[in-house]
């Protein structure tokens, strides 16, 4: 297949936070279809900070992403061509397609999209990652139930919104971590919680004091940090804590290690701290995705999403995630 295909590279490894300057619009020749591999055309990019993990030469989820590389990150499409009988073309598909307008992947890197769930963007939200890791780490990790506190770091976020959500939904009482007035009300209005407490303030302890008086019985937390620290002096006797992120040593420079400090504070409360992986539940996802469908077309659950038009805004949208003060799935549409 003939023609040429737009894409997004690494022109150069942040310094801090990532600038539209740090990448590069180019042309490039259609890559050829092999055995095994499937042509996607993408309809949606998802904006998500983990690619900043591999931007550096020392980077902290390596492989590093090369100078001159395609920018990895998971998209939504249609196969046009299929050299894999999984797919035929017409298929929807999801999985890592990289910041480009057609991307040829190995058919195991893709999943089966089902549009009578939702929309096909969905997939890369509510009905996809960020739902289904929200779905576990509110059911399995930290087990909320009725009666519960719950705080929730970056709880504007794509992950961090369905997480309010499904805590809500379990009867808890959900108090939002923000860091603008936007993503306040959004918390607030939108999304139903309780309280929030803005991570900027001038005065975050005495946020959480009375965003929490007599404490979190579950903290979810995926920022770390000057955050964590705070938030570790306001949890319950006997506290569930589940760490599943570091965004705010994301745009540490290289070497840099997330720093979850305080942890003297389990002593203390007898609290319980674990680690999560959404990887580890993938047998599950099937079970994770009806659960989450059911809910989403009951009207319990609902999809909140931005989304920015063109291939050549995406470095723009990727650095607001870190520069902005974004509210639920950051998407860009590449093609209708």
């Amino acid at each position: 297949m003939a023609g040429i295909n737009r894409r997004i590279v690494l022109r150069r490894y942040p310094s801090g936070a990532p600038a539209e300057s740090d990448f590069e619009l180019i042309e490039a020749p259609v890559a050829e279809l092999r055995p095994g591999l499937v042509r996607v055309e993408t309809s949606f990019l998802s904006m998500d900070p983990a690619p900043r993990l591999r931007m550096d030469g020392g980077a902290k989820f390596p492989p590093p992403l090369g100078l001159g590389e395609v920018v990895v990150g998971r998209g939504v499409g249609t196969v046009t061509e299929s050299g894999d009988p999984q797919f035929a073309a017409g298929d929807v598909v999801a999985g890592e397609l990289g910041w480009q307008e057609q991307a040829v992947v190995p058919a195991g890197q893709l999943r089966a999209v089902d549009t009578a769930l939702g929309p096909a963007q969905a997939a890369l939200g509510l009905l996809g990652p960020s739902g289904i890791a929200a779905w576990f780490l509110v059911r399995d990790a930290a087990r909320v139930q009725a009666g519960d506190t719950v705080l929730v770091a970056a709880a504007a976020g794509a992950v961090g919104s369905a997480i309010v959500q499904l805590a809500r939904l379990a009867g808890a009482r959900v108090v939002g971590v923000v860091g603008s007035p936007a993503q306040a009300r959004f918390v607030l209005e939108d999304l139903g919680a309780a309280a929030v407490v803005d991570h900027t303030s001038a005065d975050l302890d005495s946020e959480l004091r009375a965003a929490l008086p007599t404490g979190a019985t579950v903290f979810l937390d995926s920022v770390g940090g000057a955050l964590h620290n705070s938030a570790m002096g306001h949890i319950a006797n006997r506290a569930r804590i589940v760490a599943f992120g570091y965004i705010s040593s994301y745009n540490a420079a290289a070497g840099t290690q997330a720093e979850y400090g305080r942890i003297y504070q389990l002593i203390h409360k007898r609290a319980e701290l674990r680690g999560f992986l959404v990887g580890d539940h993938a047998a599950r996802f099937p079970e994770a995705l009806a659960s989450l469908a059911s809910s989403f077309r009951a009207g319990e659950l609902r999809s909140f999403e931005h989304v920015t038009e063109g291939l050549a805004s995406v470095p723009s949208a990727f650095a607001a995630l870190f520069t902005g003060d974004p509210v639920g799935k950051q998407l860009v549409q590449v093609r209708s």
